[in-house]
This record gives C-alpha cells, structure tokens and sequence, in this order.
C-alpha cells in the first residue's frame, strides 16, 4: 500500500486540484484504515510503520479539513489526524505502556536501567507533546479556513441583483 501513495504523491505537481482533493481523502482514508487495525492506543511508534510519508498524511487531513463543509466532520477529522503524533522518528520497536508490577525489588543495576528508560521516554513525550500542539495548531487553522469558506459561500451569493460578481460575497 505504501509504495502505491508513496509514488503519486511524489508526483502531486502533475495532478489537478481535483486529483489532489482525491489523493488527499485516498491518504485520510488509507490512515483511517490502518489506525482502525493496528490501533495505536497511547502507543508511540516509529513513522516507517505509517503506509506513507507522515508529512504526506499530515497535508492530506490539513487539506481535506479545509475543504469540508461540516464543521463535526472536521473535528472528527481532526481528532483521528492527532494520532499522527504517536508516529515519531527513531522510535524503533513500538514503545507500549504497561503498568510495571509493584511485587519486584529493584537492586541497583534495574534502578540505572531504569533511569535510562526513564530518560528515553521523558524524550520521546517531549516529542510527542511538542507534536500534538503542532498538529492541533496547525488542524485548528485548516478548521478556521473551512469555516471562513463556508461561511462566506453561504453569507452572500457571489453574483448581485445588478449582475455584477463579487468573489468575497460582500459589497
């Protein structure tokens, strides 16, 4: 599947807005998929583990966001588009939370490989955290420019009693 989206969106320049709108709900819809089977939870994984370019999907829900008329759609959208942030470069094997069992002492070697783990997950949530507020700000604008579009197209019709055309819907 990667390698099928990989080669058109290396190729997006020789699309028509049409084809891009389509390729951009293609990626949305091939993420979408692949988080409902292989749902990441709270899970980080590594980006090589996305069916394409994380930056290739990221556009795509910024684009289809923008262009979506709903405004509930689009915070779906937005929700389902965050779970990017759980996809970071140089993870590795996928890092999974699981409580850790209070019965085992700890002697002083666990407690120094577990400070080093301690450490390794303090980085990968700053990343994760610093990826989150990115991703909400950056769904947050592609929401604000839906909303502006749809509520100007809706506000005033383009074209006057007169005949003549006004693009911005207002006089």
């Amino acid at each position: 599947m990667g390698s099928r989206y990989h080669r058109q969106t290396a190729d997006t320049e020789k699309l028509s807005d049409d084809q891009i709108i389509v390729l951009a709900h293609e990626l949305v819809e091939a993420f979408l998929e692949f988080i409902r089977e292989d749902t990441p939870g709270n899970d980080i994984l590594d980006v090589k583990a996305l069916p394409t370019r994380k930056t290739s999907i990221e556009n795509a829900f910024r684009l289809v966001i923008a262009t979506e008329e709903n405004e509930r759609v689009r915070r779906r959208l937005s929700t389902a588009g965050m779970v990017l942030a759980n996809f970071q470069d140089g993870i590795g094997p996928r890092v999974s939370l699981v409580p850790a069992s209070a019965e085992a002492p700890a002697s002083c070697d666990d407690d120094d490989r577990v400070q080093r783990v301690q450490q390794r997950l303090d980085r990968i949530f700053a990343r994760v955290d610093a990826d989150v507020t990115r991703l909400r700000t950056v769904f947050d604008q592609s929401n604000e420019l839906a909303k502006r579009r749809f509520t100007r197209l809706h506000a005033t019709p383009p074209f006057q009693e007169d005949g003549t055309y006004t693009w911005h819907g207002h006089h």
